[in-house]
């Protein structure tokens, strides 16, 4: 009897070590195709990993440059404005010196009358100054 049970016993232990388990276990081919895969995934990882730090290194690369041309187009629009306010200061002057021409055109304007009655006044004066004297100069 006691042969009986370690021989059921041992047939029990050796079916129970892998009941339910098999699934859990690889065979070795399943390990070796798994470290394949890892080994072609890693591969493709690397592969990606540098594409990515190459773009990285693009889109850095291409922040810095736009900075500096914002920096130089902020330089060049101070520039401008500073052109722009001395610009302006001389149109200032322009209008200033026209203003001041305009006062002394309508001044003239406002004489002329007057200059084009001299030759008149003058040959009247002439005339009476020869009737005065009794002289002709004629």
């Amino acid at each position: 009897m006691s042969q009986l049970k370690k021989q059921i016993v041992s047939e029990n232990s050796s079916s129970m070590d892998l009941e339910g388990f098999e699934g859990l276990y690889k065979t070795q081919s399943e390990i070796e195709i798994t470290q394949e895969a890892s080994q072609e995934m890693l591969t493709e990882l690397n592969h990606q990993l540098t594409n990515l730090s190459g773009r990285l290194t693009e889109l850095v690369s291409l922040g810095v440059d736009q900075r500096l041309e914002i920096a130089k187009m902020g330089t060049q629009l101070i520039d401008n404005q500073r052109q722009l306010v001395a610009a302006q200061q001389i149109l200032i002057r322009l209008m200033e010196r026209s203003i001041d021409l305009t006062r002394h055109i309508s001044y003239i304007e406002e004489r002329l009358p007057l200059l084009m009655e001299l030759p008149r006044t003058v040959e009247a004066l002439k005339d009476r100054l020869v009737q005065l004297e009794g002289i002709e100069t004629r």
